[in-house]
């Protein structure tokens, strides 16, 4: 008996066995979605054969495209994490390198996309070069899918550098088909050196896995919206970027610890966005970056919290619902604002941080942390804490009067209306977010080097200042 026919018998007897090198007739490509039926057809008994056994390794397709990306994360001095979704199994490689042409492109080693991911890969780029612009494109089983302009992003200065840098942010999302807004072309001219994207993107319902995964495809296609497609134009496809979820992209309206879906949705995250490292207890989405002289801190507020109409007190926390201890979001803060020894120390909070505004499904709703944040970092003499926050549709600027530190409320994009409470609260600069048509914009930071200050801007979508404040370097609120 020869060799083939000897593995042929054993798999069709049900012995097991691996025949990815040996020749079968061609198979129609599966999908991820086929290849999991066939795995839970195949755990309640269904006889194996051979085509079974294929189907649980998707084969890469020549027919693949690139269908989403790609998206650069998780960006440093010098490494990125490029994320891109192909139409069908395939093989996948960025091409990279300093010259708009990509003349001087390097190519990483073709790893397989992930058909249990959605489709999805996260390719490494490595040993990078400090505050340098790259162009990218994408191979799908060896053939090229972006012409020039190619997309492009920034690496980060080395950590501790003293600079001048812009950041933007961009927070509640619509996908609604019929809107249209002008703010990521604005954001665009801004030239940002990266992009915070917050939370509620969109602002819709994930129900599922799937519902959560095409709300990230949704806002990843040019054909969603007029104004989606300025965002993946002039936005995914030009600069660094870096997420983090709020309610309606965690599973629950004003969703807290108790969220059922937290666990799909952290999956979800992890599969549509390249992130910064994720905690590894909690299903939460808490990071840390670094851009030069500034540590950022970005936010969970949904997958700690304890309810909103919880009492308030020391037993009260939208950081440390599950109590962690050390592990804890709270603690990670803390000891985080504690050991930086970066000039600024950006909070980026999902949720307004002002007590004055939105008590209902904020920080106003968690007092005692929230004083207890800003008393930890009074007692140890940690200055130069700002906030950036969004959620209310609408945008406010405080000097720490009542918000405790510095803070910038940041509007919505491109959504068809304005504030989303009744209770916008006390901005001692000003407020953006209740007039009678849409309110869309966003928020820009200018950190300069000399002297050392911290320019906060919230926008409207045409780009004109609404509300603005200097913060100075070592007079931040204490």
């Amino acid at each position: 008996m020869t060799f083939i026919a000897l593995c042929l018998l054993t798999l069709i007897m049900g012995c097991g066995g691996a025949v990815k090198n040996q020749t079968a007739a061609p198979l129609t490509p599966v999908t991820s979605r086929d290849a999991k039926k066939t795995r839970q057809a195949a755990a309640v008994g269904t006889p194996r054969n051979i085509a079974t056994v294929l189907a649980q390794t998707p084969r890469a397709s020549d027919s693949a495209t690139l269908s989403h990306g790609p998206i650069v994360g998780a960006v440093t001095p010098q490494e990125a994490m490029v994320w891109i979704q192909t139409s069908a199994p395939a093989n996948v490689q960025a091409r990279y390198g300093m010259q708009p042409d990509l003349a001087d492109a390097v190519t990483t080693k073709a790893q397989p996309i992930n058909p249990d991911a959605n489709l999805t890969a996260k390719i490494a780029l490595r040993d990078l070069t400090p505050s340098t612009e790259y162009y990218l494109d994408v191979l799908v089983n060896g053939v090229s899918q972006l012409r020039a302009p190619y997309a492009r992003f920034k690496t980060f200065p080395p950590v501790g550098a003293v600079q001048d840098f812009t950041f933007a942010q961009l927070t509640d999302f619509s996908a609604s088909p019929e809107l249209a807004a002008q703010t990521f072309v604005s954001v665009d001219q801004e030239n940002p050196d990266f992009v915070i994207i917050g939370g509620d993107f969109p602002h819709g319902k994930h129900k599922d896995l799937d519902s959560a995964r095409a709300n990230y495809e949704l806002m990843y296609d040019t054909r969603t919206s007029p104004s989606i497609a300025d965002f993946v134009t002039r936005i995914l496809k030009r600069y660094a970027v870096a997420h983090m979820w709020d309610d309606h992209d965690s599973g629950m309206d004003n969703g807290d610890k108790a969220n059922r879906l937290l666990p799909l949705m952290r999956r979800s995250l992890e599969e549509m966005f390249p992130t910064y490292p994720l905690p590894q207890k909690g299903n939460g989405d808490w990071q840390k970056f670094s851009y030069a002289q500034a540590d950022f801190f970005v936010l969970d507020a949904r997958s700690q919290r304890d309810p909103n109409n919880k009492p308030d007190g020391p037993n009260k926390s939208m950081l440390d619902g599950n109590r962690l201890g050390a592990d804890s979001q709270l603690e990670w803060l803390k000891q985080g604002l504690k050991q930086s020894t970066a000039q600024w120390k950006f909070i980026i909070s999902p949720v307004v941080f002002n007590q004055t505004a939105k008590s209902e499904d904020a920080w106003g709703a968690f007092r005692y942390e929230h004083d207890a944040i800003i008393k930890f970092a009074r007692d140890n003499h940690i200055t130069n804490v700002i906030v950036i926050s969004g959620d209310m549709h609408a945008g406010g600027i405080d000097n720490g009067t009542h918000s405790g530190f510095p803070e910038m409320l940041t509007n919505g994009p491109n959504g068809g209306g304005c504030i989303s409470t009744p209770h916008p609260g006390e901005w001692s600069e000003g407020f953006y977010g209740q007039e009678p048509g849409p309110c869309n914009g966003y928020g820009v930071a200018h950190v300069y080097a000399n002297p050392p200050r911290v320019e906060l801007q919230v926008k409207d979508e045409q780009g004109r200042t609404r509300v603005e404040l200097i913060v100075p370097a070592d007079t931040a609120k204490k």
